[in-house]
């Protein structure tokens, strides 16, 4: 099987599973429900998600590997926080047929309990790679203050962006990154 078959297929189980997630509800599905609707078995299912939880996570992984080779492309000089837009707004340009499935990944890592202590886990990876990109750019030890601040304000920006994309259909989800970072620009002054 090709990288791209891989790639289509887990795609595929992927958009089933939310799918299914959002309208029975994350604990009323199965592995099995998800392999059978996903037109796998169970072994194949595992094979592209280790637990249903990767499912509904495994894409926050993917999108970290994105942001740190993002991050990494910006100028060495360039400021952290106009770094860290670009690398966000590159990262956060999904296509319009994407949408609907990063809706529904957001919509359950807000709503259930479960995949949101679990996305907690994956935030603090997404941080502590901010603040090494931070801390880089400061000339500063990766543990002094100023980057771990910095990395937490802005996961919980992005954050924060997510959840009013959600909250409104309308919104354009760039122009809500761009938002959030002009106010963390500023300093909410």
């Amino acid at each position: 099987m090709t990288s791209a078959t891989r790639t289509l297929r887990a795609r595929r189980l992927e958009a089933v599973a939310l799918e299914l997630f959002t309208v029975r509800g994350f604990d009323h599905v199965t592995v099995d429900d998800l392999a059978a609707a996903g037109g796998v078995g169970r072994r194949t299912f595992f094979r592209y998600f280790p637990t249903k939880l990767d499912v509904v996570l495994g894409q926050l992984d993917d999108a970290l590997a994105a942001l740190v080779d993002a991050l990494a492309r910006v100028p060495t000089t360039t400021d952290p926080t106009i770094a860290a837009r670009q690398a966000f707004l590159q990262v956060n340009a999904y296509s319009p047929g994407d949408e609907p499935v990063l809706r529904r990944r957001l919509a359950l890592i807000e709503t259930v309990p479960e995949v949101a202590a679990r996305a907690a886990v994956r935030y603090e990876a997404w941080e502590a790679a901010l603040a090494r990109d931070a801390a880089a750019r400061w000339g500063c030890p990766v543990d002094e203050l100023r980057p771990q601040v910095f990395a937490r304000v802005v996961v919980a920006a992005m954050r924060g962006v997510f959840t009013v994309w959600l909250a409104s259909p309308d919104a354009e989800l760039r122009s809500l990154v761009v938002a959030a970072f002009d106010d963390l620009g500023r300093g909410f002054g």
